[in-house]
């Protein structure tokens, strides 16, 4: 005799939970590249303070901040488009 699976403790409909599925994993990628990117950023600054060499302190921030920043930005943006989609509200 099969089993039977315990219903779901969502009001959210399929199609909704394969929406907030696919946007969560967008989230979980988004989130380990910009702590990767925060990660190498600050490494290799530290890198550039134990050589004392200000020129690759500064060249790795211009390289690498604008990339680090920018995937934070959009990681905040999609975190508050995910919370729409779970159907949170701010007093939850």
């Amino acid at each position: 005799m099969p089993e039977e699976t315990a219903p779901r403790d969502t009001p959210h409909g399929p199609r909704r939970q394969r929406v907030v599925s696919l946007m969560t994993t967008v989230f979980v990628v988004l989130l380990v590249t910009m702590l990767v990117l925060g990660t190498i950023l600050v490494l290799l600054q530290i890198v550039g303070l134990i050589v004392v060499n200000g020129a690759v302190i500064s060249g790795v921030s211009s390289a690498l901040s604008p990339w680090t920043f920018g995937v934070a930005g959009v990681l905040g943006i999609w975190t508050l488009l995910l919370s729409y989609a779970h159907g949170w509200k701010p007093a939850d």
